[in-house]
């Protein structure tokens, strides 16, 4: 994920980008999670971190999930609602 997204991020866009990840994220269905979650838990181990397969995926999954929602409400308006409080109440509640 380096390249222009870093880039992006620098340019001060990472509420836009904390937004595509967790639009990503909350479109992924339960079987495609899981299929996200063993791929990237197959990286981690073999990058000897110590927590390996599907479960490792998840956990990153989770922590990027939660690192999107601090970076989305940090930035957060007035105009936004409730509505988007309750979406974040409800990922917190799933991770």
């Amino acid at each position: 994920m380096g390249g222009p997204f870093f880039d992006r991020i620098q340019g001060g866009n990472e509420g836009g980008i904390a937004s595509r990840i967790l639009s990503f994220l909350e479109e992924l269905t339960p079987a495609q999670r899981t299929a996200v979650a063993e791929a990237i838990g197959s990286v981690l181990d073999n990058g000897t971190i110590g927590v390996s397969g599907r479960y490792g995926g998840e956990l990153w999954l989770r922590d990027a999930e939660m690192s999107a929602w601090r970076v989305a409400l940090a930035g957060r308006r007035e105009f936004e609602s409730a509505q988007d409080r309750e979406r974040f109440f409800e990922a917190w509640r799933r991770a």
